[in-house]
């Protein structure tokens, strides 16, 4: 069975953040900044895509940023509580959507989409996965996908930002023209070396035997670079997130106040999230109901137990959640979520509505 491995990429994550939670600068060039102790100093985190346009990047020091800037450039001091609360929605998405999920930044995760179906199933987890974090947080990203993870990682850069690029077929040609500081593990020192050497491109590696690179960086890392350059990569993709809650939403077909229709909706959503808990072995302590009103805000509502390991029970919880944002708010629902936290381990959950429906 061919590997199916894809590469999310958040989009400009920091600043895309930004434009999140204000939306008036959404249109303008926006610049993250890690400030430094003395005034008006710093270095570039990140920037959006028309800041990138005056020449900003990451690295760049403060001051050089704001000659480059227009009038219009916001700057921004980095949020980083902030950013890793977004960045833990984004990944509870993914992590129901994909089994196998190893995150190695704050905005980038692998996931393996293999599987008998092929291709044609991991491109359509791929656009659902885009779909979905675009509707829930109004994110985008940039998703690769090919058969290992060299390959994801260079194919999720081709179609930024909001793209998905499949790379499966003309894998040597596609290589042959990239700069040799995008082959994985490749630095600044790693790069000189390579064009001291008469190698600019990855292709030209091609040219050089395995013992050379060998001999040029190490038996590692010249294995390595010798099998990139052919498009070879064994690497897996090893899960690495620890879930601390998990939640499920639903937009109602018409905004409502009917406690009937919109706890039928919880009920549903309450016995998703406990499936998932069952297959993550998971006990939990707390239920939230989470409520977007007609006016777009957001109300999350949660109650705490010692244990909470039935279905019936978070039900219960839910409905009491749901009676009293009835009973304290006039507004009506137009989303309406089921989240369950304060995780622990354990396999005393009973059994879901489908089980009970067999």
């Amino acid at each position: 069975m061919q590997k199916a491995i894809a590469l999310l990429d958040l989009d400009y994550f920091y600043a895309q953040c930004e434009e999140l939670r204000k939306p008036e600068i959404k249109g303008k060039p926006v610049v993250i900044v890690m400030p430094s102790l003395r005034e008006n100093s710093g270095a570039i985190a990140t920037a959006n895509y028309l800041a990138r346009e005056q020449k900003i990047k990451s690295g760049m020091p403060l001051q050089l940023a704001k000659k480059l800037a227009s009038k219009d450039t916001v700057f921004i001091n980095a949020d980083k509580e902030y950013y890793k609360e977004i960045s833990s929605k984004v990944f509870e998405i993914v992590d129901f959507m994909c089994d196998k999920v190893e995150q190695v930044s704050i905005d980038e995760a692998y996931m393996d989409l293999t599987s008998p179906l092929g291709f044609e199933k991991a491109e359509d987890t791929c656009t659902k996965i885009k779909e979905k974090i675009k509707s829930e947080l109004g994110l985008t990203c940039s998703i690769g996908l090919s058969t290992n993870k060299f390959l994801a990682k260079l194919a999720s850069n081709e179609k930024k930002p909001d793209g998905l690029f499949i790379l499966r077929e003309s894998v040597e040609k596609f290589l042959e023209k990239k700069k040799i500081r995008e082959l994985f593990g490749v630095g600044p020192k790693f790069e000189k070396l390579f064009k001291s050497n008469g190698v600019n491109k990855i292709g030209d590696i091609k040219k050089h035997s395995k013992k050379e690179l060998i001999d040029w960086f190490g038996e590692a890392k010249g294995v390595d670079f010798h099998n990139f350059a052919f498009g070879i990569d064994e690497r897996g993709v090893e899960p690495n997130r620890e879930k601390k809650q998990v939640s499920r939403m639903i937009t109602l077909k018409s905004d409502s106040r009917d406690f009937e229709y919109i706890f039928e909706q919880i009920k549903l959503l309450s016995d998703l999230v406990f499936i998932e808990a069952s297959k993550i072995h998971k006990k939990f302590k707390t239920g939230s109901l989470v409520i977007v009103n007609s006016n777009f805000e957001t109300i999350t509502k949660s109650k705490s137990k010692t244990e909470i390991n039935s279905l019936q029970r978070l039900i219960e919880i839910e409905e009491q959640l749901l009676r009293d944002f009835l009973d304290e708010s006039l507004s009506k629902v137009r989303r309406v979520g089921v989240r369950i936290s304060n995780f622990e381990e354990g396999k005393g959950l009973q059994k879901t509505l489908f089980d009970f429906k067999k």
